[in-house]
């Protein structure tokens, strides 16, 4: 029986999904729990409701979730920043020491965050029971990530994929084909172009 924890965080409406044997047992954004609309901080409070509902601890998953790749990311940040220079250089200064400082060490800030989301009382001790869990962590590609949340839960064996957004890693649409437990992204637009 596998338990899988999905996050979204860090950017707007974070949440968090537990499939336990591939059913959804407790899905929760994180805002209704803070009353912070939009609340783009790591869903504890979604998390800790997860575990409730299933009767488990973060100890027991054997995977984590996350739903993008935060390199591929930073590649396409920097890209773009060297390729507007110097128009968005206030904004290149004002993003890096995020990144630097958080979103480079994400598997990492994924695992302490955990922890809290486990009861650890303090950044210490968050820190410690991060680095003790056995599960998994995946960072999966985000128009794969949007794709799976839609065809996975649906009652469908097969079926047509189109997503739409602002911008992923580097894709901004994407179409594919789902097919049983299979997803497969087959042609995507890539950023800067967007109709998202």
């Amino acid at each position: 029986m596998a338990r899988i924890l999905g996050i979204s965080a860090f950017y707007h409406d974070s949440a968090a999904c537990l499939v336990v044997d591939g059913e959804i047992v407790a899905a929760a954004q994180e805002e209704r729990f803070t009353r912070i609309k939009h609340d783009y901080n790591f869903p504890v409070y979604a998390a800790r409701y997860c575990f409730k509902e299933a009767g488990i601890s973060a100890d027991e998953l054997d995977y984590v979730g996350f739903y993008d790749k935060p390199l591929l990311k930073f590649d396409r940040l920097l890209e773009t920043y060297l390729d507007y220079a110097p128009s968005g250089f206030a904004s290149f200064l004002k993003s890096i020491p995020l990144w630097m400082k958080e979103k480079l060490w994400m598997p990492d800030l994924i695992r302490t965050q955990m922890a809290r989301a486990n009861d650890a009382e303090d950044d210490r001790s968050a820190k410690q029971q991060g680095k003790k869990f056995e599960w998994k962590l995946l960072f999966g590609d985000h128009h794969e990530s949007h794709a799976g949340s839609a065809f996975y839960p649906s009652p469908f064996e097969g079926a047509a994929i189109l997503t739409i957004d602002g911008v992923g890693e580097w894709a901004t649409s994407s179409i594919g084909v789902g097919r049983g437990n299979e997803l497969t992204l087959l042609k995507e637009l890539r950023f800067p172009d967007s109709l998202g």
